[in-house]
């Protein structure tokens, strides 16, 4: 008989540490030679986090192996590939990121693109592609087959989808397959089409693991489902969090009503704690009453002093200052430590984010983006590397600039070329050329005696290097010994480590994918590879949240969606742009999900659906908040308009 559990409770009410007790429990059980448990968890950086506390607290004992859903669904598909795989697809897998993807059905629905076929009103082509792919991941989410798409869509939404849509699907999922290319979208899809269905992968599914635990499973797809009923019907150990505040990938796949209507009619064993509201949840009701329009609601109690209070100006840029100064200024008084406090809005342009980090940094507080995103050829590090790598490989002459060459000698030599140097020596000793750029030897230079000993240490070493590299053909090599030469580990900041390792990572994806699609040629994969990162196809996160340990006493400075999926909390909240109406709309949401969802409300009201979002929202941060919560509103937003969005009735209600 299984042992089967169903754990419900608002956001810092204990649902992680129950997962813990019950694989705890499960692990002294298990003898020696016992299947390692499953465990879910919902994001990649929650996953390390229950990792960590897993080995802190069930030791040795418990044997386990940890997953993120999508990452299970495309590591099984990978791992059965020769039972799924058609028989004119590719032998092997070369996993797809999104934003490969994205050039690729590019190219490939080229003339439905171009006959205006495949593209949605309103949208130009770059944004229908994008759009056709994550209807193909949460078709395959869902379980939906890709003939299904239109008519769901037709079903919530008033526009019919392009006529092309089908079509266009089915002859990516069949270029993919036979090139052995693997997509989140064609995993997810294949898992619940052609893998699931096998009674022998079932089989072998409950051999591999003795049991199956999922954390916050309101983030999880209705794929995963079967997957829990297998272990149920094998009469093995299962269980699974939710979190009715949480939800925060409805929209991206995820179908947690799917979930909890499960645990009903299966009759699982409930567990809800009947604790005080975490936080400041106890203002829940009067937060809500005060955005739904109630006038008496009073964010005031008369047993308790109010924890809210507000900021208010006339600019955005006046509000950003006033920000920084009364964050600095309570930490000056001692009233709160940096990491104490949380700086959080509906979208942080960059324009805040500069604003915040330059002032609080002057003043000696350290500011930390949350899963900031930044484009590789923001950074220095990748832009010389990519200009050296004009100076090995033929044909990249023609997108070298003085200034980039300049801007390699100083980056390259960790500033022993001053940037005054540098910019003498590009104009010198730099020689253009299309096919095969040239450094020339200082001695070239008159007067080149004036540019130091150090200096022209620096340049002779590069230019030794590049001689020595000089009979490597691989553009890939060349890259990897770059990075060892000039970039040790020991020296690299935190951003700059984040960067140098997600380009080695696109480069090495870069070249498998490029052997995959039959291209040889190795000047014109340097040359498609050099042309994707400047464009800024690909993106790093400089300040990796699994990198941040020990925890780093610095401001967290958030968006709504990433605060709440990384789940942090804090004493102090900042609400930015508290009159925003970009508070309706924060959390991501794929066009036409409603469609995917077991139990679609039809017709689908998106008014309806970003309030009910957005009250959640509200009463999640109130949770992650402990002591107070400053709201911020400027009369005028960034482009000078004036703002009035929902939760401008909050300000009304909030004592000054």
């Amino acid at each position: 008989m299984s042992t089967a559990i169903w754990f419900e409770c608002p956001s810092r009410q204990g649902r992680t540490q129950q997962l813990l007790e019950w694989l705890q429990a499960a692990g002294q059980s298990q003898t020696a030679t016992a299947e390692p448990l499953l465990v879910f968890a919902a994001t990649g950086d929650r996953r390390l986090q229950l990792e960590a506390r897993l080995r802190a607290t069930t030791g040795v004992t418990t044997a386990y192996q940890t997953v993120t859903p999508l990452g299970f669904i495309q590591q099984e598909v990978e791992l059965f590939w020769p039972w799924v795989r058609s028989p004119q697809a590719a032998q092997s897998v070369v996993l797809l990121p999104s934003e490969s993807e994205q050039v690729l059905a590019g190219q490939v629905w080229q003339a439905w693109l171009s006959d205006e076929s495949l593209l949605w009103p309103g949208t130009v082509a770059a944004a229908s592609v994008r759009r056709c792919l994550d209807l193909l991941l949460l078709a395959g989410l869902a379980g939906v087959p890709i003939p299904e798409i239109p008519q769901r869509l037709q079903a919530v939404l008033p526009s019919l989808p392009p006529p092309a849509l089908v079509t266009a699907l089915e002859v990516w999922v069949d270029w993919c397959l036979e090139r052995g290319l693997l997509t989140y979208g064609l995993a997810a899809l294949l898992y619940g089409q052609a893998l699931w269905p096998l009674a022998a992968y079932r089989d072998r599914l409950s051999q591999r693991f003795s049991g199956c635990y999922g954390d916050d499973v309101d983030e999880y797809p209705a794929l995963l489902l079967p997957v829990f009923q297998q272990f149920a019907a094998a009469g093995l150990p299962y269980g699974c969090t939710f979190n009715p505040l949480g939800r925060c990938r409805e929209g991206q796949g995820a179908d947690p009503d799917a979930w909890q209507a499960w645990a009903i009619a299966a009759g699982l064993e409930y567990s809800s704690p009947s604790l005080r509201p975490a936080g400041l949840g106890r203002w829940q009701a009067a937060v809500q009453a005060s955005v739904l329009g109630d006038e008496n609601s009073m964010l005031v109690s008369a047993g308790s002093a109010s924890p809210f209070s507000s900021l208010q100006t006339v600019s955005r840029g006046q509000l950003l200052r006033q920000v920084a100064e009364t964050v600095a200024q309570a930490i000056d008084r001692g009233e709160v430590q940096p990491h104490e406090i949380a700086i959080i809005g509906p979208g942080i342009d960059a324009i805040a984010r500069y604003t915040l980090i330059q002032i609080l940094e002057r003043r000696g507080v350290a500011v930390r983006p949350l899963a900031e995103q930044r484009r590789l050829p923001s950074s220095a590090l990748v832009r010389s590397l990519l200009t050296l790598l004009a100076f090995l490989q033929p044909s990249l002459g023609t997108r070298l600039r003085r200034e980039a060459v300049a801007e390699m000698l100083t980056t390259l030599s960790d500033c022993t070329i001053d940037a005054v140097r540098a910019g003498l020596m590009a104009d010198v000793l730099y020689v253009p050329h299309r096919e095969q750029p040239q450094l020339l030897a200082v001695q070239a230079a008159p007067r080149w005696d004036r540019f130091g000993d150090t200096a022209i240490c620096a340049y002779e070493a590069l230019l030794n290097w590049l001689q020595s590299m000089r009979s490597e053909t691989s553009a890939l090599r060349q890259l990897e010994a770059a990075a060892q030469q000039f970039f040790p580990r020991n020296r690299l900041s935190l951003a700059e480590t984040a960067h140098l390792q997600r380009l080695l990572e696109v480069a090495d994806h870069h070249w498998q994918l490029q052997a995959a699609l039959g291209i040889e040629a190795e000047a014109a994969i340097a040359h498609r590879f050099y042309d994707l990162v400047m464009e800024g196809t690909f993106a790093a996160d400089p300040f990796p949240e699994s990198l941040w340990h020990p925890a780093t006493p610095a401001i967290t400075l958030a968006t709504l969606y990433q605060y709440r999926v990384f789940q942090v909390h804090h004493r102090w909240q900042f609400w930015l742009d508290i009159s925003s109406p970009l508070w309706d709309r924060d959390q991501p949401a794929y066009y036409g999900y409603a469609a995917f969802l077991q139990q679609p409300v039809q017709p689908f009201d998106p008014v309806e659906a970003a309030q009910t979002r957005l009250l959640r929202c509200l009463a999640d941060l109130l949770a992650r908040a402990s002591d107070r919560i400053i709201l911020c509103h400027s009369d005028l937003s960034v482009s000078g308009k004036e703002q009035s969005g929902r939760l401008l009735t909050l300000l009304a209600s909030t004592p000054a």
